[in-house]
This record gives structure tokens, sequence and C-alpha cells, in this order.
């Protein structure tokens, strides 16, 4: 809320103490300052009324005064604004020069300890310029740098604030503590900035980047180790990256971090690019020049760093630019006049495609995996997302947080969003047909009100109170959203490392506990339970053979859905349809290399003879495919995968390497007699069919005069 404006002539203080604190002087005004602020020119200040004060005067020091920009006896407007609209300061940076005559020294923990008791509950702006006193000491000093949880230039000073004292003056030595040797604040909250399930990728980051930056300079150079300078980021879509790099300047005692996102850095004109990417680094060279190994730290944060730094000679482009930029921050990262005061973050999806000579030590040394979230993270997501719905009494009691958590494996965070979001819409649709049912009743009233109504003005005014009660109804504080809503959401909103249940419902429909089957199907579940209970080895695998139509990819699918993995795909031969042979290697790599980002993953690779392009008039076959099945099947990575074949051609597989690369192999062959007998025990629908030799159960389905019923 905005109090009453006043206007005021400027004037000089009345005495030197008045000019000690930094606060303004008034005389006639309403509010309180216990409860207002006064804002002067969109800047904000704590102000004393004093009765004895002459009226319609502001009383300024000369520093005051030139942070306005404003003159004596100048008239200036004031607004007073509410305490409670301002958030606290979390950290302020504050440049000090000594006013008294000769060389001075001051210590910072006691500046920062008097500055704290006379300052508590002041509000401060960037680019403030205000005097500072200690018992001998008198300061002018300039704020820097300021961050407020909200993203604001004004807030106030309280208890929790990062105070950091610096000085480019030569008369003055500061003592005590370097103002970046905390570079991690100890009362920072993950869950406050809106950060769930990646505490101990940040703890990896700060422990191996900056751990070595507490100690003094002399230490470190004793030890002969030299700073960090990059760290790469790399994981999943939507994990959190690129909010790490909203959230680490409220997370570090440091200058607020340059953001860049890789696309800008690019140019039309020659050799501009390269300047972009050396203009990141001015800052940090100027400093470095002023304060050598004291110099405060500078991070440059690349989001997208693939789309600009990608392999030397990768490019078809004939300018080479993309060479070029890689090659001038290679030479400001590691060159001959490389800095210590930086650090650079590179975010990706694809680390692949970044040139190798970044990667190396000296550069980006540090590679952190930012994984899909697991329960407990994903219960720190809802929570954070869900805080606000919680708060305003949105979220019903039924709704359990740690039960969405379980049945949302593989969601990353901002799937995990997109779900919250979507149970809102679906409270938000109910909300509104609630509404649109209570107004059809009431139109029902007005309708045969306005058919006795002459004029149309009058009808016209009607159907605007009709508008105005509707938008009544909907704008009611009466939305809850339920659990219901939440597994709503889950069935709309589906992870894209997870799987997707319209893939597999053609497989699903029909399924009979032949003993063919359910041999096969044991058989895989088996070696599902051995894989997820062993250590010894984390990948596995299971063939099917057989011939066509015997119901292999039925089973297969079976199984993969029993195993109640977060993570399902298959790689079918439709899959594969018109793309080249090398575009099917990066195909069925692609698919491996996502399964490989889950915590438990199952891929079904189905007909492989016809993925690896078998044609037996020849004989032909894609060699390329071939191998890539091969070393995918057999490989192993960190976290646990199943991999399930089926095929047609067992000779050939066996000739081929492939077959023994699997860890079992089951024939899931034609129904017998005994089989058929049993067939039509459950359904009477094949007693239609003249059952003669072994035939596949799809031979026998074909033949039914009327088509079975689901039997599952």
């Amino acid at each position: 809320m905005i109090g009453k404006a006043y206007t005021f002539e400027v004037s000089q203080l009345m005495s030197p103490e008045m000019g000690t604190i930094n606060q303004v002087y008034l005389s006639q005004v309403q509010e309180s300052n216990d409860e207002y602020f006064i804002n002067i020119d969109g800047k904000i200040f704590h102000f004393v009324k004093d009765t004895n004060l002459a009226n319609s005067k502001i009383y300024l020091n000369n520093a005051q005064r030139e942070f306005l920009q404003t003159t004596l006896q100048q008239k200036i407007t004031g607004n007073m604004v509410l305490k409670s609209k301002f958030q606290p300061i979390s950290l302020v940076r504050i440049n000090i020069e000594p006013v008294n005559i000769g060389m001075r020294t001051a210590d910072r923990k006691e500046l920062i300890e008097i500055f704290k008791t006379t300052y508590v509950n002041f509000p401060f702006n960037i680019g403030q310029i205000f005097y500072f006193f200690t018992e001998e000491l008198t300061f002018k000093a300039n704020i820097t740098e300021m961050l407020v949880s909200k993203e604001s230039s004004a807030g106030f000073l309280d208890k929790k604030t990062r105070i950091f004292f610096t000085t480019t003056s030569q008369r003055l030595t500061m003592t005590g503590a370097d103002e970046d040797s905390a570079l991690l604040r100890s009362d920072f909250s993950f869950e406050e900035m809106g950060i769930g399930a990646l505490s101990n990728e940040f703890n990896i980051m700060f422990r191996r980047a900056f751990v070595q930056r507490i100690f003094d300079t002399e230490t470190i150079k004793k030890l002969g180790i030299p700073h960090v300078k990059g760290i790469l980021l790399y994981g999943p879509p939507g994990t959190g990256k690129t909010l790490i790099a909203r959230k680490i300047g409220t997370l570090l005692n440091a200058k607020p971090p340059q953001i860049v996102n890789g696309p800008e850095i690019l140019n039309k004109y020659v050799g501009q690019s390269e300047e972009n990417i050396r203009n990141l680094f001015k800052n940090a060279e100027k400093d470095y020049a002023t304060f050598k190994e004291k110099s405060p730290l500078h991070i440059i944060i690349f989001d997208e760093l693939d789309a600009i730094f990608k392999t030397r000679g990768s490019s078809a482009a004939s300018s080479g630019i993309g060479d070029q930029i890689v090659n001038q921050l290679l030479s400001k990262m590691d060159g001959v006049e490389a800095l210590d005061n930086i650090l650079i973050i590179g975010m990706t999806n694809r680390p692949d495609l970044i040139d190798k000579a970044l990667l190396r030590p000296g550069r980006f040394e540090i590679h952190i995996e930012i994984k899909l979230p697991d329960e407990k993270g994903r219960l720190e997501i809802f929570k954070i997302h869900t805080k606000s719905m919680k708060n305003s009494g949105y979220l019903a009691d039924d709704v359990c947080l740690e039960e969405l958590a379980k049945l949302s494996r593989n969601y990353t965070g901002a799937e995990i969003c997109a779900l919250v979001k979507s149970a809102a819409s679906f409270a938000l649709e109910r909300k509104v047909r609630k509404a649109q049912s209570s107004s059809d009743k009431e139109n029902e009233f007005t309708s045969a009100r306005n058919d006795c109504k002459k004029q149309v003005l009058n009808s016209k005014i009607s159907n605007l109170e009709i508008s105005d009660q509707n938008a009544k109804l909907v704008a009611e504080n009466d939305v809850i959203i339920s659990m219901n809503d939440f597994i709503s959401a889950l069935d709309e909103i589906k992870p894209g490392y997870g799987y997707d249940e319209s893939e597999f419902s053609l497989y699903t429909k029909v399924y009979y506990e032949l003993p063919i089957f359910t041999h096969a199907f044991s058989q895989i579940q088996t070696y599902i339970s051995k894989l997820r209970g062993t250590s010894a080895y984390t990948s596995s695998s299971f063939l099917l053979y057989g011939p066509p139509g015997s119901g292999k990819t039925n089973v297969a699918v079976k199984a993969a859905l029993a195993s109640k993995f977060p993570f399902v795909k298959m790689i079918s031969p439709k899959n594969l349809v018109g793309l080249s042979e090398n575009e099917k290697v990066n195909y069925i790599k692609e698919k491996f290399i996502d399964a490989y980002k889950s915590q438990e993953s199952l891929i079904i690779l189905d007909e492989i003879e016809s993925l690896i392009d078998f044609v037996s008039i020849g004989p032909r076959f894609s060699n390329n495919i071939l191998q890539a099945i091969k070393i995918f099947v057999k490989n192993e990575e960190k976290n646990k995968l199943f991999v399930i074949g089926t095929t047609s051609e067992k000779e050939l597989l066996v000739e081929c390497g492939i077959f023994d690369c699997f860890y079992g192999a089951c024939e899931v062959g034609f129904v017998s007699k005994d089989d058929f007998s049993e067939l039509c025990t459950m359904n009477s629908d094949f007693n239609s069919v003249k059952f003669t030799n072994p035939v596949s159960i799809k031979n026998l389905l074909s033949k039914c005069n009327t088509p079975p019923k689901a039997f599952n």
C-alpha cells in the first residue's frame, strides 16, 4: 500500500549529529516510521519525525543529496510505502573510503558488527551513497552489490544479512577475514529458493570447486594446486541445470554471476562473436589487475553450452566461426594470460557434442551429472510446487505427497511442475463447471425477466449483471485440489524417461496362459529378479526365438510391464522405416543412452533380424546396426538395464554372434494339440477352428469365425 504523497523543500541538516545515521528528517507527516519507509524518486529511506523542524521541509546530508542528485531548496516529492512490501537483503557488498586524512586501518569483523547494530531494519538501495561512522573513523560508503530474494533494487537489512566490506582506497588497509572467504552462505534453504533434489550435486560442486578458495592465497601457493576454473553440468532436460544457474547467485557470497545463453554469443559480423567471448572476461581482468590474488571471484554461466562450443571441424560451415569461438574460450580459460579469479559453469544436455579440449583438466575439469530425481528428491520438488497451494488452503487433506513421489518414478523436476499445474487445472475446470451450472439456473430466471422488458438498453444492462454474477462465482476462493486431481494428472503427464502405455496397448489386448507362454514369461522374470538382486553386474538380457506369429512380442511386452521398471522402451522395425543406416544406428544409440539415465530400465529389441536389415536372398544385412546391437546388449553402465530380444531367425543370430550376447534364451513355439485343447477351455470361440497340425497363435486367431474375446 502506498501512503500519502508529500512535497518537501530540501534543506541541510540542523546539526552534525543528525548526519551520523543514514536517515532523513521530516516534520509534518501522518505516517509512523514503525510501519512506513519514504520513497523519494524510487529510492527508499528510513525517516525520523521531529516536530521541532520546519514544516514542508526534508533534511538531507551531502551524501544523500548526491545520491538523489538534488540540491538545497529544490522541491522533491516523497511517497510513504509500507515496510511489509520489501524483502530482507540476503547479501550486500559495500565499498568504503576513509574521509579522515592519512593512512588508516579497519577491521572487517568490527565494521560488520557496528553496521548491523546501527542499521538493522533500515532500507538500502543499489548504488546508494551514505556516510558510515565508527568511534574513530568516518567512511563514505557506496553499495555496489545487493541480493534480495525477490529481484528488487531495494530491501531492508536484517540480522541474517551477509555484509562484505571492500575498498579501492590506497589509504585504507582492511584486516580480518577476506570478504570472499565464505563462498557458501550458511543460512540458505534449498526449499525456500525453489530447488529440490539437487543438494548432493551442489555439495559436490562446492567441495571440488570452492573449498580451496576459502583458504588464503599463501596456503594454496604452498600446496601448489591451481584453482578449478570450469564445471560442466549435464543431464536430461528438465532436471534443473538452468535452475542452478538462476539460483547460484543467491547461494554464493561472490559477485553476481553473468548468465549467457549460448546462441547469444553469435554475431553476423566477422570477429564480433570472439569479441563477445572476450567481453565476458573484462570485469575479471580489471579486478585481477587491481587486486591480484585477492580479487573477488567472477562466475560466468553458459546455458546450452553445446550450441556454440561444438567439436572443432564438425561444422560444414565454411566460415569456421564455431572453431574460432572454441579457440577463444580455450585461450581465456587456460592460455598464457589465464585468470585465477574466474569460474565458468557450463550446462548441456549433450556433453558428447562439446569439443574435447574444453573438457580436460584446467578447463571444464569437473563433470557433474544432474540425474533424474529419486523418491526423496521428487518429494522435495512436490513440496516446493505445492507450498503456495497448501499455505493458501487450496490443497485437500487427502493429498499425500509421499504417495505421489512413489507414483512419479522417472519424472523430472520440470515434469513434476507440469503435473502440479495439470492437477490444478482439473480443480479449476471443476469450479468453472460448477459456476456455469449455477449460472444456467440464474439465466432461466433472467431470461423470463428479459422477455418482459421492451427496451434494448435494459436487456444489455441485465446481461452485464449476469456476466458479473458469473465472474463472481468463478472468483470465489473455494478451489480445492484433491488427490484424484493428481492421479488424473499422472495419467495426463507422462515422463519423457518412462513408458507410454499407448505404445504397448496393441500387445496387451489378448494373452493366454498356455505353457509355451508362461514358461518363457517366468524365465524372463527370473533373470530380471537376479539383476535386481545382484551387485555383480548391472545389465542382463534374454532372447525369445520362435516362428513368426508365435507370440514372442506379446510375451516380451507382458514381462516388461510386469517388471514395473520405470523406463520401458521398444525398438521395432517400424521405428526405423525411412531412416538411413547411420540414422538407424543413432536412433538405437539414443534409446540406450536414455535408458542409462534411469535407475532401472528395460528395452525390447523386437524382430532383431529386421532391425539389422536381414534379407535371405543374397543374403544381406547391415553390419553397422548389427555391431551397435551387440555392443549395447553387452554394455554395462552405472544403472541397471535389462534387454529383451525377439527373433524368428535363431540360426542367423547364432552365426552373427548376437545369440551368445544374451544371458538366456527360450523358444516360443507353435501351439500343440494339448495347448489347443487348453485354449478351447479358456475361450470357447476357438471351438470353431479345426486343428490339424501345430500352428502359431496368430494363425489360430485368424481362423476364428468370430474375434475371440480378450483374455488377460
